[in-house]
């Protein structure tokens, strides 16, 4: 094994042991501690408010042979960070399991980078094409708690959500830009803690999103003929207040 990769597995196991030792002792801690709003998860319904940053980005699925569209060498996205807000309705279904519905307003931005030979300059360059999206999302997710321990309890979650995109330029007609339908569907999965306080539940957590729908616009412009299936990708840091 290379002396950098052991380094790097070293530091790791270093950073997972401090980790590790950290949520022993609040653990530890936690028992001993007064619980906050014992009666917290007996409501039968309650809200709240999220906070978050997300990072979305694009699956691409080329067509099989690149070789058959002369110029088309390759295409690759990246992604920015946006933010996310949202407002929670939670309907307790059992003592571990929760349905919770999630309106929410989330902007980011992608980029689209295809190295192809520029139709009008006809010289091999990397094009790029900026997707700014404002999506109105409706999730629908299933909550799963954990035993309560004083004031913490550890969750997963799991749902399917539908997007709507403000900004998305579906219907304009120019060959400048590249075009993603309003709707998009996807299926989320993710973790987290609730944390009890005196006066609220705060609840820091990871989601990721796979999108389902097919994106592509077929307006018959020259960067689309490279791709055939073009999906929504993300991963969320979210905060909520309930």
């Amino acid at each position: 094994m290379h002396i950098g990769n052991r380094l790097v597995i070293v530091k790791k196991l270093r950073t997972y042991i401090v980790m590790g030792l950290c949520l022993v002792a609040m653990s530890s801690f936690a028992q001993n501690l007064p619980p906050n709003q014992p009666k917290y998860d007996k409501k039968p319904v309650h809200f709240g408010f999220l906070l978050g940053v997300n990072y979305y980005d694009f699956h691409i699925q080329t067509i099989e042979d690149l070789s058959t569209v002369p110029g088309y060498y390759s295409v690759r996205s990246e992604t920015a960070p946006g933010y996310t807000i949202g407002i929670i309705a939670n309907l307790r279904l059992t003592d571990y399991l929760d349905l919770r519905f999630i309106p929410a307003f989330a902007a980011t931005e992608r980029t689209l980078i295809f190295d192809v030979i520029e139709p009008i300059s006809e010289k091999r360059t990397e094009v790029t094409r900026d997707i700014q999206s404002s999506f109105i999302d409706f999730p629908f997710e299933l909550k799963w708690k954990s035993q309560r321990i004083n004031n913490y309890r550890l969750y997963v979650l799991g749902g399917a959500k539908y997007s709507y995109d403000v900004s998305s330029n579906e219907h304009v007609e120019d060959d400048r830009v590249f075009k993603i339908p309003h709707n998009d569907f996807s299926y989320e999965f993710g973790f987290g803690v609730d944390i009890y306080f005196e006066f609220f539940k705060f609840s820091p957590q990871i989601k990721g999103s796979w999108g389902f729908a097919d994106l592509i616009v077929d307006d018959g412009t020259f960067y689309i003929k490279g791709i055939n299936r073009l999906e929504t990708r993300g991963i969320f840091l979210n905060f909520t207040f309930e």
